[in-house]
């Protein structure tokens, strides 16, 4: 069996006739309870256990502000993005320099940091750090703590590529709560897989389906496994 169909536990047909479905949905899918139970129980448990992580983090950032003085600055750096129609702020752990955030940030219509961090002389040398593992991404479990959020769902957008594609009328990144992974992140390093529409209306059309809550959380728990496989195997989220 090819590996884009034991990804997600779904042959290729079952992911072709999802992502039909998916694309059909005009209406927010509701979060079944199952779903919404496991981010609050899994989020809170891993503020409580990374907090020694969190503080660590706070602390080398303000050490390095201290000996660095044009280093310094908040340490956090909210994004402005689009869940089930409305604006959220999704948290990060600050890795740029603000020198450059300022420069670079009078040019943008909406506030996008990701471009601003491909250039490592933006970074501060904990931002680096933080890059290389994830470990600005982890201020995001608040957001799903919070509701903002689900582990997995597609990926939030920045707000101006999000209103691009609601005024073409392309309803993706709209319809269901967006997630810290997806199809799309546990298919990466996955030659000639499905392209990511597909695997975004796909889990669109599955969660809308008549399936159970507790198929629905199993869907999520397949594609949170392969996406740790992911991350493991150094091919990024």
């Amino acid at each position: 069996m090819p590996e884009t169909a034991v990804v997600a536990g779904l042959t290729p047909e079952e992911l072709k006739r999802y992502a039909e479905a998916g694309r059909a949905v005009t209406e927010t899918v509701p979060i079944p309870w199952q779903k919404r139970a496991f981010d609050v129980l899994l989020s809170a448990g891993l503020i409580l256990l990374l907090s020694p992580v969190f503080l660590a983090i706070l602390a080398a950032m303000l050490m390095e502000g201290l000996l660095i003085p044009e280093h310094r600055g908040p340490f956090f750096l909210p994004e402005e993005r689009g869940s089930e129609g409305r604006i959220f702020h999704l948290p990060k752990f600050r890795t740029i320099r603000m020198d450059a955030f300022r420069r670079i940030r009078a040019t943008q219509k909406y506030q996008h940091i990701k471009p601003m961090e491909s250039d490592p002389a933006n970074l501060t040398r904990v931002g680096a750090v933080l890059k290389k593992f994830y470990l600005d991404e982890l201020p995001q479990l608040f957001s799903i703590f919070r509701g903002n959020m689900s582990f997995v769902g597609p990926r939030p957008w920045p707000l101006e590529p999000y209103y691009e594609e609601l005024e073409e009328g392309i309803l993706r990144k709209k319809l269901i709560r967006p997630g810290l992974t997806g199809l799309v992140q546990a298919h990466k390093g996955v030659e000639d897989g499905p392209d990511e529409w597909t695997l975004d209306y796909a889990y669109i059309g599955f969660m809308a389906s008549d399936a159970g809550g507790w198929r629905k959380l199993a869907f999520d728990l397949r594609i949170l496994a392969r996406s740790i496989r992911t991350v493991l195997e150094a091919k990024g989220l």
